[in-house]
């Protein structure tokens, strides 16, 4: 399997964390909106109803003491709805905090998965050349040794057959010419098993850097492997963080809007009190 497949492979795990942290936003914002709007709560709207009601009772004249009752009444309402509006941003905040974390074990839970299965197809196909490998070594080493057991059955053949002629032969000088013969191809079978034990070990010497090659290709290849989905997380948990940061922003934003709103309303409530007539 060479680099460029084994990326293609790659690329579906990390798109699938990476659409995971895409999904971040819209879901850390889905778990914001699940909390109620201030103005929805009970609190804003007795604050709402209260300075209304100052404003219809400015032009009621009141005592010194109904006018600080109305300002307590006013300040209690106020510091409630902040209450409440404190809580309501804790609680979306806790959400989004969840939500992220959430999706993040689901990215995180993406790229060991499939890292699992790229793990366990990068064995079987290191495991497959390593066969491959030692199959071709087992043909290459019974060729060798088909060939020279040929050879040295032949010489052992002749050899026979000479001793044969030797045994029939009459004169001391044909029996020496034959011996010579016998000696040559006694010689040749000696130097062809010298050869073949040559060509093996060359044979077995060449499958040991095989074998180391295939070895270093999948130490590599399983280096890299964990490497691209150990960065994927990084990216994927880095990610996660701004968007929960970004999301925290918002919701930041929305208080600090939600405690001025409250304070202008409490301004206004001020305001139609002191527009309250003394009552003599």
């Amino acid at each position: 399997m060479n680099s460029s497949r084994k990326a293609r492979r790659l690329i579906p795990a990390v798109a699938a964390a990476l659409l995971a942290v895409a999904l971040l936003v819209p879901a850390a914002k889905a778990a914001a909106a699940e909390i109620p709007p201030l103005v929805t709560t009970s609190q804003y709207k007795a604050l709402v109803g209260y300075v209304e009601k100052l404003n219809d009772l400015s032009r009621v004249p009141a005592t010194a003491a109904q006018k600080a009752s109305y300002e307590d009444r006013l300040e209690n309402k106020h510091d409630a709805t902040v209450d409440k509006a404190t809580a309501l941003f804790d609680r979306a905040k806790k959400a989004a905090q969840l939500e992220s974390q959430r999706q993040i074990r689901i990215g995180v839970q993406t790229i060991r998965q499939t890292e699992a299965g790229e793990l366990a197809a990068l064995r079987r196909d290191y495991d497959a050349r390593m066969d491959r490998a030692a199959d071709n070594h087992d043909r290459a080493t019974a060729r060798v040794e088909d060939v020279f057991d040929g050879r040295n059955s032949a010489l052992r053949r002749q050899v026979t057959r000479l001793r044969k002629q030797k045994a029939e032969a009459e004169s001391p000088l044909s029996k020496a010419t034959i011996q010579e013969a016998i000696d040559r191809r006694t010689r040749r079978g000696s130097e062809n098993r010298k050869l073949q034990q040559e060509e093996i070990a060359d044979l077995k010497a060449g499958f040991s850097r095989e074998k180391a090659a295939i070895r270093e290709g999948k130490r590599s290849a399983t280096q890299s492997l964990q490497q691209n989905d150990a960065e994927a997380i990084v990216t994927l948990r880095n990610r996660g963080k701004r968007i929960y940061n970004s999301t925290l922003r918002t919701l930041q934003d929305r208080r600090v809007n939600q405690l001025n709103d409250l304070e202008r309303k409490l301004d206004a409530g001020r305001a139609a009190i002191g527009r309250i007539p003394a009552k003599s």
